[in-house]
């Protein structure tokens, strides 16, 4: 094949991956099956199946990808204890009293859980559920309580454990250990 002929093999896989995008295949699936089609056609079956079979599984099982697991179930153990409603109601005894007590709160309850989850998104889905009528009832606007709450969630990227420094480490091949420990500073900060 000319070189010509695998630019347009990558142009075709680029608008099929949209398509398939567009028509609603989730983006794995999407990508997958488009990887796969175009490993067929530019390397043959053998190559392609050999790729397929491969790949996935030993990209998977890797050690550091184990503590994600690890994290999800300390925050569900956390929820599940009642830390949440504890840190919440502690943090707005410490900074309650201040103008603006209960958003700072809602921030520093944010924070504690981080430190025990891991994941941004169930940080912001917990104190969505806790903090949000506690500060509407309090007479603070929605796009502040939701800017709270969203920037509160955030702070689980930055804090150990952090899921999203364990991937980057992956991505980077860098020490999950040392990049968690470096995440120690911006996350007090």
């Amino acid at each position: 094949m000319t070189g010509l002929d695998d630019f347009w093999i990558g142009i075709l896989g680029v608008g099929l991956l949209v398509l398939l995008v567009a028509l609603g295949v989730r983006v794995y699936v999407a990508a997958a099956l488009t990887g796969f089609l175009g490993l067929l056609e530019l390397k043959g079956w053998s190559v392609a199946g050999a790729i397929a079979g491969t790949i996935p599984h030993s990209k998977t099982v890797t050690y550091p990808l184990s503590v994600l697991p690890l994290f999800i179930l300390i925050g569900f153990l956390a929820f599940h204890a009642g830390l949440t409603t504890r840190l919440f109601e502690a943090a707005r005894r410490w900074v309650g009293w201040v103008p603006g007590g209960l958003a700072v709160a809602t921030v520093f309850a944010s924070a504690g859980f981080a430190a025990v989850s891991g994941a941004s998104t169930a940080t912001a889905a917990v104190f969505s559920r806790g903090a949000v009528p506690d500060m509407l009832k309090s007479g603070y606007g929605k796009r502040l309580t939701a800017g709270v709450i969203a920037a509160g969630g955030t702070l689980a990227s930055l804090i150990p454990p952090s899921a999203i420094l364990v991937i980057y480490a992956i991505i980077v091949e860098e020490s999950v250990g040392k990049l968690l420990l470096a995440g120690r500073i911006p996350g007090v900060v």
